[in-house]
Formats: C-alpha cells, sequence, structure tokens
C-alpha cells in the first residue's frame, strides 16, 4: 500500500509540473504572438509585388511582396519579430518573413502573403493581422492603392537617399581595392623591372628603325635602278610601237580616202580651145641688113 502511494504521488506530481511547463510555455507564446501583432497590425508601408513562388510542399503558393528600401523602422520590426517567431517556433512553423537574396534579389525583406486579383508593381499596403495557422505565420495585408508609373520613374530620387550610404560604402571599398592594388604594383622590384623594360624598349626601337631604314633605301636605290634599266629597254619598242600606230593610222585614213574618191573623170571645160595651125616662119637673117 506504501509503495502503491509513493508512485501515485509521484505520477501526481510530475504530471502537475509538466502542465506547469506546458502553461509556462503557451503563456511565453501567446506572449511572443501579442507582441508581434501589437508591434506590426496596421502598419502602413511602401512595397513592390514581385512575383507568386511555391513557400513549402505543406504550404503551397504564397505572393512575395519586396518592402521599400525607405522602410526602415519597418524593416527593423520585421527583423525583430522575425527573431522572435523562429524562437518559439524554430523548426514546427515557416514564418513568410525572409532576405530577398534568397530568391535572387537585391537586398531586402520580403513578406510572403496571400494577395489576390492584383497586378505585379508597386503598392502602399497595410498590415491586416499576423495568422498563426498549423504549419506557418503569414502576415495579411491589404492594398490600398497602385502606384503609377510616373511615380516608378522618380522612385530612385525620392529612395536614392536611404540607399546613399550603402553606394558610398561600395565606392569606399572600391577605391581602397584600387589603392592596395597600387601599393602592390609600385614596389621596388617592380619600378626596376619597369626601367629595365622601358630601356631595352628604347634599344630596340633604335636599331629596328636603323635596319629598317638602311632596307627601306636599299630598296629605294634598287627599284630605282631596276626602273631606270626598264625605261632603256623599253624605249626603242615603245617607238617602234608608236611608229606602227601611226603607219596603222594613216593607212586607215588613206584607205578611207580611196574607198570614198569619185569614180567618173572630171568634165573637159566647154570653152573652145584654140589652135594655132600656121606654119612657123623662119626669119632669115639676111633679110635684115
Amino acid at each position: 500500500m506504501s509503495v502503491s502511494r509513493v508512485n501515485t504521488s509521484f505520477n501526481s506530481s510530475s504530471s502537475s509540473q509538466y502542465g506547469d511547463i506546458k502553461t509556462m510555455e503557451n503563456e511565453g507564446t501567446l506572449k511572443v504572438k501579442d507582441y508581434v501583432k501589437n508591434l506590426l497590425k496596421s502598419r502602413i508601408f511602401l512595397g513592390r509585388y514581385l512575383e507568386r513562388r511555391l513557400a513549402d510542399q505543406r504550404i503551397g503558393y504564397r505572393d512575395i511582396v519586396k518592402l521599400s528600401p525607405a522602410e526602415v523602422e519597418l524593416k527593423r520590426d520585421l527583423l525583430e519579430a522575425q527573431c522572435k517567431l523562429q524562437s518559439i517556433f524554430p523548426n514546427t512553423h515557416w514564418v513568410g518573413i525572409s532576405s530577398s537574396e534568397a530568391i535572387g534579389h537585391p537586398s531586402g525583406i520580403c513578406i510572403w502573403t496571400e494577395i489576390e486579383n492584383q497586378p505585379f508593381g508597386v503598392f502602399w499596403f497595410q498590415i491586416k493581422s499576423i495568422k498563426f495557422r498549423d504549419y506557418e505565420v503569414i502576415i495579411t495585408l491589404k492594398c490600398l492603392r497602385h502606384i503609377t508609373d510616373a511615380f516608378i520613374e522618380v522612385e530612385p530620387l525620392i529612395l536614392g537617399c536611404v540607399e546613399r550610404s550603402t553606394i558610398d560604402a561600395k565606392l569606399n571599398d572600391t577605391a581602397n581595392e584600387i589603392v592596395f592594388s597600387i601599393k602592390n604594383a609600385f614596389t621596388l622590384n617592380s619600378i626596376k623591372e619597369f626601367i629595365t623594360f622601358i630601356f631595352a624598349f628604347i634599344i630596340a626601337i633604335f636599331t629596328g628603325s636603323n635596319a629598317f631604314i638602311q632596307f627601306l633605301g636599299n630598296f629605294v636605290l634598287a627599284l630605282v635602278r631596276e626602273f631606270s634599266i626598264l625605261i632603256s629597254k623599253s624605249t626603242p619598242l615603245i617607238l617602234g610601237c608608236l611608229d606602227v600606230f601611226s603607219k596603222i593610222v594613216g593607212g586607215f585614213y588613206i584607205l578611207i580616202a580611196m574607198i570614198f574618191k569619185p569614180s567618173n573623170p572630171n568634165p573637159l571645160n566647154k570653152r573652145t580651145i584654140a589652135y594655132y595651125d600656121g606654119t612657123q616662119k623662119r626669119y632669115d637673117d639676111r633679110h635684115f641688113d
């Protein structure tokens, strides 16, 4: 009887301790849930509706909304809420808050939610509530107003000041890398090798130009000599060709003149021709005294 009483008392004490631990866990979970709801509920922010993607096999597809870089406070609160929710649901629930780099977009915070009948683009959103389901914690959003294309063009000018610090940090890193590379390049050995290369390059240019000038001079002299020989040898041939050509042209013109020469003789002059028929008188010198 005593042993049975001891066992029953031990079982009752262990069950009461387990119930107390479970009650404490439930109270901690409820406190975190209430804290997250009060932290995020009814917050209005600017975001971009990017795409619809499969979140998990148990959950299905969810719509992804990327937070604008200008929403610095909400980004901090979302990261805090994500940390607290993962502490109470380490492996059982999927929290619908993630980094945008996980889905292949630039740095930022994404909310995995459910959006119906809305196009992709920039919206003003409002957080309606935080729902705790069997396998996930989802932040439900309400689309307040779609942003026009005119604002989208101006958006980089409005939000550029927020990203300026990141851009400055990248520029500083790039400048530091350039300075480091220059310092590594301008060492004593590199300067010595550079000077040696410059001297070798100058000597190579001088010797190469000298050889080129000699070759060019010899080539020009040989070309002039061969050209003069060609002229002297070809002059009689050219003169003979010109003589033959002139004879051919002259014969061609003579042939044309012969072809077009009239075949009829010239008509005689109709004027009468007087003939002197008288005998020539001889004069005797004796008649002249």
